[in-house]
């Protein structure tokens, strides 16, 4: 595996001499009048990439938090969040070929995979199967159908949910808010047969709206066998749009079915990338998600918000026996057929008042209630194509879990500066209770063989406060510092102590994590053309779970991990700290160096981290996908009429893929870039294009465990093409 780094150096030195570093207002979204999306995290307006101070019932001030606009940007398909989100500093996306699920860490705070230590949301209704015990990031909305996505740095986030690593929003377009009808309609076709059609329809009187979405994408994908994938998204809402009263219902569906290629060992990457070493592995994923949410002004100083969600999550797999990612399973052993279902329910409530001579102070507070259901059933088929795993059962589990919480903030504003001081209470119940566990017999036939040891039944009470304390100062109309302290805790996991993933053995009890994060930052406006920010900061993770890479010896009851696989339990205590610096630089427009109508925009923003573990049974390593720098620099053409074109660079350093930073599990750093374009042809069509990994890297952002460490190569160079209408 190569190392490409030719670019940044050329970009490094600009960055750096921007070093008070991205802040204050963005360019007006060419939709404007369809409205703002009805969202619990939300900006203001739709022309601002940062969030406000007040939004509805929630306080922003005293917080660092992020906005990617895509409507600056080209329509980005095919899930590509390494663009998607190259604006907000710090998040990290581990590419997983298939594109089956999001795998996003931040700032080295625990393993990306499926999004684990991020609460993720869509149109602030949480998007995954469980916010407390199963927060895996399997729904991606589709990125041409989202209009911002919003992102409350680290533990600042605990009004929204108490992971560590922040809260990331997705807020879809819509609804319209003017009188009329609007629609849209993209087809695509790109590399290894891919195809994506995405239509969306909204029609309003201006106090009774409805928008309509369908998403379908295929395609066999950058792997040679098995890498094919089909998705299906549907959504349909209802609007209620009072001066002072709106309602909003949902229904949200989504279906994917993907081929699993598996993982490469290193010397097999290097002979070819798109090769693969599981061919009849695969995932199936369903959610459906009802929602209503209301939104309430009471009068000009109190305003209520509140959501009611449901959501039945499918996640139900088949893996051949014997398998592990990165060994070539020999074709003839069976399919172990794995179905986990979830059905999660919620009501979140907030209030928000303003008081003060002149309004200047606000109180927010509220409540979630929360509650989970999530069986297990693992079932071995007889024989490599019998999917309904009719040869017997291997494992039951029931899960469970219930939680509640109460939260509020209070923003003292004292002229020019604003204290915030906020706390979270949560109640969490937890229960895995396994009613079965078979060894699984011979790999390539047979019944399942006799008790594959101690059945687990784990039960978790957990009593938490968490806190936090905000503060802004403007020292001048374009010139902002903030700090924040707040304290943050990841939930014990279903998958904690009751592990089904192959090659990776689990301890017998876990603890849960609790992180303290300082930030102190700065945002300035130097000029209409330049705006920059910079913050330093400071996070403790206490009791991480991650696991350690074999080979391991035998550790109480369980017996020792050979080379390639790995135990999961608590790997210590952390201490990551480091820099984030970003700019925004319009060379050309209406602000920039030369005047134009069309704008040329530069922005690029770089975290620097030092990250290690100070405690426990990982001391002295690097956390795993921690890299030293990460560094994202778009040069984007943001014309009239909707013209866009972009290209995006991403240069990641080195990473470890495991705990213990064992060797077959290194993560060398590269640089990808992608470039794309949309451009009107008159009468509402558009033409685009775009080359992902116009480099044509050879890399890995992702490994797992499996045969001397599981490498997930990252997609060669490829191309699509694409005609939209929109009226």
């Amino acid at each position: 595996m190569r190392r490409s780094h030719r670019l940044l150096p050329a970009l490094l030195p600009a960055l750096l001499f921007t070093a008070p570093a991205p802040a204050l207002a963005g360019a007006a979204d060419a939709d404007a009048d369809a409205g703002a999306a009805a969202t619990i995290i939300v900006t203001a307006r739709r022309d601002t990439d940062r969030l406000p101070d007040l939004a509805g019932t929630l306080i922003f001030a005293g917080k660092l938090g992020d906005v990617a606009v895509l409507g600056d940007l080209p329509p980005v398909a095919s899930r590509n969040l390494r663009v998607a989100l190259a604006d907000i500093p710090g998040i990290l996306v581990s590419e997983v070929s298939n594109g089956a699920w999001a795998s996003l860490s931040y700032r080295g705070l625990g393993e990306p995979h499926e999004s684990w230590n991020i609460l993720t949301l869509a149109d602030a209704i949480p998007a995954v199967p469980d916010m407390y015990s199963y927060p895996a990031g399997y729904f991606i909305p589709p990125l041409e159908a989202v209009e911002r996505v919003e992102f409350i740095r680290g533990a600042a986030g605990l009004l929204y949910g108490p992971q560590p690593g922040g809260a990331i929003n997705y807020v879809m377009k819509g609804p319209r808010r003017t009188a009329g009808t609007d629609g849209s309609a993209r087809l695509m076709l790109g590399s290894w047969n891919a195809r994506q059609g995405v239509a969306s329809l909204n029609v309003s009187d201006g106090r009774l709206a409805a928008d309509a979405l369908v998403h379908y994408a295929a395609g066999d994908g950058p792997r040679r066998v098995n890498s094919d994938h089909e998705q299906l998204t549907g959504r349909l809402r209802g609007h209620v749009l009072g001066d002072d009263l709106s309602l909003s219902l949902a229904l949200d569906y989504y279906q994917g079915d993907f081929g699993e290629p598996g993982g490469l060992t290193g010397a097999r990457m290097a002979a070819d990338r798109r090769d693969g070493s599981t061919p009849l592995d695969r995932i199936r994923l369903q959610r459906i998600a009802p929602s209503l949410g209301l939104d309430w002004q009471l009068d000009d100083d109190t305003q209520i918000t509140a959501r009611a969600f449901y959501s039945r999550f499918e996640r139900e797999s088949w893996r051949q026996a014997g398998g592990s990612f990165g060994a070539v399973t020999p074709a003839a052993n069976v399919l172990i057929r794995q179905l986990q279902t979830f059905e999660t329910a919620g009501i979140d409530v907030r209030l928000r008042r303003d008081f003060g001579s002149n309004g200047q102070h606000s109180l927010t507070i509220g409540a979630l209630g929360h509650s989970s259901s999530a069986p297990v059933a693992v079932d071995k088929g007889a024989s490599n194509t019998d999917f309904a795993g009719s040869a017997g059962a291997l494992a039951r589990a029931s899960r469970s879990g219930d939680a509640a919480a109460l939260f509020g903030e209070l923003k003292l504003g004292l002229g020019d500066v604003q204290i915030v001081p906020g706390f979270r209470l949560e109640r969490l119940r937890q229960r895995v209770t396994e009613t079965l566990d078979n060894s699984i017999g011979s790999a390539s036939g047979g019944a399942p063989g006799g008790a594959n040891g101690t059945l687990g039944n784990l039960r978790n009470i957990s009593t938490v406060a968490l806190w936090g304390i905000g503060a802004t100062w403007d020292a001048a109309p374009d010139l902002r510092f903030v700090a924040n302290a707040s304290r943050g805790f990841k939930p014990l996991l279903y998958n904690d102590g009751v592990t089904f993933q192959a090659g990776i053995d689990a301890a017998g009890t876990f603890e849960a994590s609790y992180a303290v994060t300082l930030e102190a930052g700065v945002q300035a406006q130097l000029a209409t053309l330049l705006r920059v920010d910079a913050s330093l900061f400071r996070v403790t993770f206490e009791d991480q779970v991650g696991f350690l890479a074999g080979p391991l010896p035998a550790l109480g009851r369980f017996g020792a991990v050979a080379a390639g696989g790995a135990r999961r339990q608590n790997v210590g205590a952390m201490r990551n700290q480091g820099v984030d610096l970003a700019m925004r630089l319009d060379l050309l427009g209406p602000d920039g160096l030369a005047p134009a109508r069309d704008t040329l925009r530069l922005s690029a923003n770089l975290q620097l981290l030092d990250a290690r573990f100070t405690r426990g049974a990982a001391s002295g390593f690097t956390p795993q996908y921690a890299p030293g720098h990460l560094l994202r620099a778009t040069l984007a053409h943001i014309g009239q009429g909707g013209r866009r074109a972009a290209i995006t660079l991403t240069s990641v350093g080195d990473q470890q893929g495991a705990d213990n930073n064992v060797a077959d599990f290194a993560l060398p750093g590269y640089t990808v870039v992608d470039a794309s374009i949309d451009w009107p042809i008159g009468r509402g069509f558009a033409v685009g294009a775009g080359i992902n990994n116009l480099l044509d890297e050879t890399y890995a952002a992702r490994v797992r465990p499996g045969a001397g460490g599981g490498l997930d190569p990252g997609s060669p160079r490829n191309i699509f093409v694409a005609i939209s209408w929109k009226g």
